[in-house]
């Protein structure tokens, strides 16, 4: 732009030059032709002649035509090389203003890209973040499962082992207690005895010296009655108490025999019903013969309904035992389907339905339970691949 305008003001100042040069010889060309005309009228007809240089207005009007058509072309020239100029200066600026809009959507565009890349490097980061939180929360949870099952079967083995020292403490107590209690009936019989004797022999003496040896003797017997009488009572007493002991056992035993024959249904799935049910009964159908399986049964010693039952009651308890908090699924239920070895251990378990958590639970303490040994080879034949109703 500087150059520009330093080669428009040079320009201008030659047009200006010119023109001026023009305008002074123009002058001297008019001053000129004057003073030749005034010359040459002062001779006079006498005077000698003068060699004189005409100038003709015709030529000086169209040198000064020529002039102004040249100043004219030149202003002309000059507009066009302006306008020419100025056109350029405007094409100039579009491209200039073009050129910064394009470099201002490049920056723009180049600025959203940066920040597409941000947004992507930040997505991937928090993606990162949620996988490796995830990770670390299910490291937590198989941690926490572990512990748990850990403390369960500590729980378990702890309060099957309190149980089984509490029962044995009360057993010793009982026993204990009634020896103590039998023992302490004979010392006092003896004693009330032999100081009932003692009485009677000084009572005796003091009535008459004559009558003391009798009534020594009498009182003497009557003392050894009178403690065989209290010892056989007391022997009695005992007696009757064990005897009492024995039938309460007896019959709590007998209870809960019932109870768990009544309820083999519920503690086993099908084998009240399916294909190792025991058949204890009726006759064959339509010829009024003994069933084959009873008769079997009945032969070779197998097993009762109320063989099965208490032992499948005593899996569900040995099961039971080690689930960490039975209260937890009271009131739900799980089919296991069970495979036992001849000794008791558990070869495998399943579960066949019912409510999942306890399900699960089972099948986990069912592998570390101590199933006893079934008390017989037909209650093992009956119970050895069965499915159990596990209820709580």
């Amino acid at each position: 732009m500087s150059k520009a305008t330093e080669q428009n003001d040079k320009l201008k100042r030659a047009i200006i030059i010119s023109a001026v040069l023009h305008i002074i010889l123009f002058a001297v060309l008019i001053w000129s032709s004057f003073d030749e005309h005034i010359e040459a009228s002062a001779g006079g007809g006498g005077g000698s002649a003068i060699d004189a240089v005409m100038v003709d207005p015709g030529a000086v009007v169209q040198q000064y035509n020529r002039q102004q058509d040249q100043q004219a072309s030149a202003r002309r020239a000059e507009e066009e090389r302006k306008k020419l100029q100025q056109q350029q200066a405007e094409e100039l600026q579009q491209k200039q203003a073009a050129e910064q809009e394009r470099l201002k959507q490049l920056e723009k565009e180049r600025l959203a890209a940066q920040e597409q890349q941000k947004q992507a490097e930040e997505a991937a980061k928090l993606a990162q973040q949620q996988q490796q939180q995830a990770e670390e929360a299910a490291k937590a949870a198989a941690d926490a499962k572990k512990k748990a099952e850990a403390e369960a079967a500590k729980a378990a083995a702890d309060a099957k082992k309190k149980a089984e020292a509490e029962a044995a403490k009360a057993a010793a107590d009982a026993k204990k207690k009634a020896e103590a209690e039998a023992a302490k009936a004979a010392a006092d019989a003896k004693k009330k005895a032999e100081a009932e004797a003692a009485k009677a022999a000084s009572e005796a003496k003091k009535k008459a010296e004559a009558e003391a040896a009798k009534a020594a003797a009498e009182a003497k017997k009557k003392a050894d009655a009178e403690a065989a009488k209290a010892a056989a009572e007391a022997k009695k007493k005992a007696d009757a108490a064990a005897a009492k002991a024995a039938a309460d056992a007896k019959k709590k035993a007998a209870a809960e025999k019932a109870a768990a024959a009544e309820g083999v249904d519920d503690l086993l799935g099908d084998l009240s019903s399916g294909k190792n049910a025991p058949k204890t009964g009726g006759g064959a159908k339509g010829n009024g013969q003994p069933s084959k399986d009873s008769g079997t049964s009945s032969a070779n010693g197998g097993a009762t309904g109320a063989d099965i039952s208490a032992y499948a009651k005593q899996i569900q308890v040995a099961i039971q035992s080690r689930l960490y908090d039975a209260s937890l699924y009271q009131g739900k239920q799980c089919v296991l389907h069970i495979s036992l070895a001849p000794d008791g251990s558990l070869k495998s378990i399943t579960s066949e339905g019912g409510d999942p958590a306890l399900c699960q639970a089972a099948l986990m303490a069912a592998k570390t339970a101590k199933i006893p040994k079934p008390p017989s080879q037909a209650v093992y034949e009956k119970i050895k691949d069965a499915k159990l109703d596990f209820k709580l």
